[in-house]
């Protein structure tokens, strides 16, 4: 069994890392674009069209140029090695899987997400939902053949940027029924918007809808797959991404261990600190392996591919803790200093264990995907 990339997706990688190389070479822009006020670099989204970044996250029976698991896989995984800001979370591949799912004709709204001319946010998280895809207060009522949208969603991507906001909202019944729940398509410039950033500095917001009218995209059991859809998606995502950021972890832990010397030798020398290194790198693999099965699945029946992506992403949230407090202790205290870029991989492998549900979330999960 081998796993070499077919010489189509070699291509889009080497592209892709030479876009990113070329762009977030330093920490420093890492930082920089963290800190503008879109919360990213928008040049570098719309280059990132330009060379099929965004279109590689979208199948080509919706003008895209990939959308398979190990589309994601690739593309995500450099975004972690990177840690690229832009939105090709929430937007390139979240809110356009949620479009896909609905089966409504968002063709158009496809296209101006490949083309990067628009910034999409998923909007289903809320304040006191945790994890649960059915949990919706927020409210969709009918008057004169219009809906109008009331409630408050938590923790939306880039939601501060959108132009358009994907929302779930409650159309019957109680808060935690799989049937009752509308998926609208709601102008952002309409909605109360709280953007912050996150601890590894990425931009979240908090969307207010006071009656604010929407267009329902699909309801009840096609509404409910589409959350699920668009979360495993978002799943699949994020564990690609700590991927790339695990081997940068290991790497620069690496060097550090080559070049820093105590009582006249480096430190990589002595044996208890080459045993911790290997023990990282056997978890590593380990859980390179899970994405990997899961972003081969990705296309099979649901249970399969929810199954997989929650088994990869429970190991990604155990071994990305570990990898960030090993890395972190082996550097000692330059590892936490601004100037120096170990941190910034650890907070957002920390992170990443929390978006799209933790690791106990999806153990839950796939003892249930696995009992059917």
């Amino acid at each position: 069994m081998h796993f070499n990339l077919s010489e189509e997706r070699q291509m889009l990688k080497d592209t892709i890392e030479r876009f990113l190389s070329d762009n977030y070479g330093k920490i420093k822009n890492h930082h920089e674009y963290s800190t503008l006020n879109e919360g990213y670099n928008v040049k570098i989204w719309n280059e990132s069209s330009d060379i099929g970044m965004i279109g590689g996250l979208i199948p080509p029976k919706y003008n895209g140029l990939g959308g398979s698991g190990e589309d994601i896989m690739i593309i995500f995984e450099l975004i972690g090695k990177y840690l690229c800001v832009e939105p090709f979370l929430s937007t390139g591949l979240m809110s356009s899987t949620a479009l896909i799912s609905c089966g409504s004709n968002s063709n158009e709204l496809l296209e101006e997400i490949i083309s990067g001319k628009k910034i999409i946010s998923f909007c289903h998280s809320e304040i006191e939902s945790r994890y649960d895809e059915t949990s919706v207060k927020v409210k969709a009522t009918k008057n004169n053949n219009l809906w109008y949208i009331d409630g408050k969603k938590s923790f939306v991507l880039n939601g501060d940027q959108a132009n358009i906001f994907i929302v779930s909202a409650r159309i019957k019944g109680n808060t935690s029924d799989k049937n009752g729940i509308g998926i609208f398509k709601v102008e952002a410039k309409n909605s109360n918007i709280r953007s912050y950033n996150t601890i590894d500095g990425y931009r979240c917001s908090e969307v207010t809808f006071n009656n604010v009218p929407g267009e329902l995209l699909c309801s009840d059991e096609k509404a409910y797959e589409c959350i699920l859809e668009t979360i495993y998606a978002g799943a699949l995502a994020v564990s690609s991404e700590a991927i790339g950021i695990m081997q940068k972890c290991f790497d620069l832990t690496i060097d550090y261990l080559k070049t820093r010397t105590q009582f006249g030798k480096t430190i990589g020398s002595f044996q208890a600190l080459q045993h911790r290194m290997v023990d990282l790198m056997i978890e590593i693999e380990q859980a390179k392996s899970s994405v990997m099965l899961a972003a081969g699945t990705y296309n099979s029946e649901k249970l399969i591919k929810y199954k997989n992506i929650s088994a990869a992403k429970n190991l990604v949230g155990r071994v990305g803790k570990l990898v960030a407090e090993e890395c972190i202790q082996l550097h000692g205290g330059i590892g936490m200093t601004w100037e120096y870029n170990l941190h910034n991989f650890a907070k957002r492998l920390v992170m990443i264990d929390h978006l799209m549900g933790d690791s106990d979330h999806h153990l839950e999960k796939f003892k249930i995907y696995n009992s059917y």
